[in-house]
């Protein structure tokens, strides 16, 4: 079975995936796999994944009642984003150089590429300049992006100004060069779309 495109999932109203976990979890406190299920209607074998690499990553544990009634209690609420870890509880560093480079766009409101490869770049996430360039000239075209100073080639980069904000999450650059936002939950730019 194949997955949906994140721009077609986010249009049904039930969360799905671990999204839809992670906020049933959260709003239960101490659950079980099955009235998650009952809530969200998420395959079984999504939460119970989802649920192990929580165990894993320390953020749910197995209640003091779970051998006779398979509860599991929240322990570290980190807040609306799921943690996104694998299967042995360490955290996915896939997404993060996007999510700090628009972070850093949100912070900054006026930058260059150089600029956002330099404040999203940590101890454990590198964004390069070539990557920021790229993201910047995709969130352009999706008009997040308003150039206030041209590119002069070999001398200067463009300069940016930041005008679309629409919330914490990235705007997401998929596979067929269209920008789909999760904050709306809209594709905001696609190839041959009027500017």
């Amino acid at each position: 079975m194949t997955r949906k495109p994140v721009d077609q999932l986010n249009k049904e109203q039930k969360p799905q995936g671990q999204d839809g976990v992670w906020a049933e979890i959260r709003r239960l406190k101490i659950f079980t796999k099955r009235e998650i299920h009952s809530c969200t209607d998420i395959p079984n074998k999504t939460i119970t994944d989802y649920v192990k690499r929580l165990v894993a990553g320390g953020y749910v544990e197995e209640h003091a009642s779970f051998a006779e009634t398979g509860r599991y209690v929240l322990v570290r609420d980190v807040g609306v984003h799921p943690p996104r870890i694998r299967p042995n509880g360490q955290p996915v560093t896939q997404g993060k150089g996007t999510e700090n480079m628009w972070r850093s766009m949100r912070m900054m409101k006026q930058f260059t590429p150089r600029d956002i490869a330099l404040h999203s770049t940590t101890d454990t996430v590198s964004v390069t300049e070539d990557t920021a360039k790229s993201y910047c000239s995709m969130l352009l075209k999706a008009q997040y992006l308003r150039v206030i100073q041209k590119a002069v080639p070999g001398k200067r980069q463009a300069t940016y100004k930041f005008v679309r904000n629409t919330g914490p999450l990235p705007p997401q650059i998929q596979r067929v060069k269209q920008v789909f936002d999760p904050n709306i939950r809209e594709v905001t730019y696609y190839p041959g779309a009027a500017q």
